[in-house]
């Protein structure tokens, strides 16, 4: 019971990271871009594409007592990726169904999903909208944005990059790379169990993970021209 006590807590926290204070400003830059130069960085076909959930996931990583590492993920993964004129111009909203949620372990997983940590009945989504981005070298940059879960608000930066773009019968396809870390303590996530020895059972810093697939509008077929004898 203690074991899973611990690795419950464990993972609630490295999701929580997503989350923010209750008191702590969201993001008042606007959905603008950060001033700098993205002219080096390689063109993105413009348009406004949906996550594809299916190819797109969410994790998280944090330390048990410094000695391990626990990853979770959620599946539930959708929103829109628009550029109307380059790199620069990338905005993005994305929502995740908390409900999602997977560690591998389902009495644990319906544990986070309760009232004692995510409670997914009355906070079903976690969410987050773009407020700008910073221009890095080639296809990276720093994407920000406000990240939402269990009605809390919190500014966040994520290293991003554009990996590329391709089709599928048809349709357009864009995909992403996102990681950051947060300290959970900066999340009001004080959750501080010991072991025996005093140690800490979970890791302040905890590391999130995204990769992101979107389609475009597949391309309409030519009209059908023949005229009927």
């Amino acid at each position: 019971m203690i074991t899973r006590t611990l690795l419950v807590g464990v993972l609630a926290l490295g999701l929580a990271a997503c989350a923010s204070e209750t008191d702590a400003p969201a993001s008042e830059t606007g959905d603008v871009s950060v001033a700098g130069s993205f002219e080096d960085a390689p063109a993105v076909p413009a348009g406004t594409y949906t996550i594809d959930a299916s190819h797109s996931r969410a994790e998280f990583r944090v330390k048990h007592l410094g000695i391990s590492t626990v990853t979770g993920r959620f599946d539930g993964v959708n929103g829109t990726v628009t550029v109307t004129d380059g790199l620069g111009s990338l905005a993005t909203t994305a929502t995740i169904d908390a409900s999602t949620i997977s560690t591998g372990n389902d009495q644990r997983d319906g544990h986070l999903q309760s009232p004692d940590f995510f409670d997914v009945a009355q906070y079903p989504e976690i969410t987050f909208t773009s407020t700008g981005v910073r221009p890095g070298e080639g296809s990276a940059f720093t994407l920000l944005g406000d990240l939402t879960m269990h009605g809390v608000t919190r500014p966040v930066e994520l290293a991003a990059e554009y990996v590329g773009s391709s089709s599928m019968m048809g349709t357009p396809k864009v995909g992403f790379t996102a990681t950051g870390e947060i300290t959970r303590q900066d999340f009001g996530l004080t959750w501080a169990e010991t072991n025996e020895a005093g140690e800490a059972l979970v890791g302040d810093t905890v590391t999130l993970m995204i990769e992101v697939e979107a389609d475009g509008a597949a391309a309409e077929a030519p009209a059908d021209t023949t005229v009927a004898e």
